[in-house]
């Protein structure tokens, strides 16, 4: 008896845990506007062009091919973040963590393109990757909608990504590349190379749960 009731304890205590975790969870983009988020004039252009469109928010290049981030008004310092994707290809687009007001971050990169890569991490303020995972094409879903889930913690940052349940980021950093503290943005690429005229970059189901 008494075994059992140890049993029934631990389940419960194990299902509260669980629901805790699931009832942390912000959603952060409502489908409907784009309240919460302003577009950010970065990286040489005016940020992008985005809307919301039966629900999803969708970006796109600027017509001289010019880009920029759409950021959160909220800044966020440990936190983990879940979304789908669906982009057309090429696109050049990117999830953004702690960034700075000059639109430099970690970036987890969604590049839809002959030699780009989903899922690996970058520097935009150094030009180069951090961490490249060149398997990205054995987890994703082409012409489908795809999870992109993120997590960063501590400083100097442990940053990890996960594409459809498979990781393809493990990268604890050896100094303070980046502030503790940043917002969380989407990128639309510049460059008439690195979108085509037709192409478009689309989220829904942003949430964001924090570390505390």
């Amino acid at each position: 008896m008494k075994h059992k009731l140890l049993t029934t304890a631990l389940l419960v205590f194990v299902l509260s845990m669980v629901l805790a975790q699931t009832t942390n969870w912000v959603k952060i983009f409502d489908g409907k506007t784009m309240t919460g988020w302003k577009v950010m004039a970065v990286h040489g252009g005016n940020g992008g062009i985005w809307e919301v469109q039966n629900g999803l928010l969708v970006g796109n290049q600027e017509k001289d091919h010019k880009g920029g981030l759409i950021g959160t008004e909220k800044k966020y310092s440990d936190f983990e973040i879940e979304l789908e994707f669906k982009v057309d290809n090429p696109a050049d687009t990117g999830l953004f963590l702690r960034t700075r007001e000059d639109g430099m971050g970690y970036q987890i990169t969604i590049d839809y393109h002959k030699t780009g890569y989903i899922g690996s991490l970058y520097a935009p303020a150094e030009g180069g990757f951090i961490q490249v995972n060149k398997l990205w094409e054995q987890y994703f879903k082409k012409d489908k909608w795809n999870t992109l889930r993120a997590r960063v913690e501590g400083q100097p940052a442990h940053v990890q990504a996960w594409l459809n349940g498979y990781k393809t980021i493990d990268f604890t950093d050896n100094r303070d590349r980046y502030p503790r503290e940043g917002y969380i943005g989407l990128q639309v690429h510049g460059g008439a190379d690195a979108w085509g005229d037709a192409s478009r970059a689309r989220y829904r189901n942003i949430k964001v749960m924090e570390l505390k």
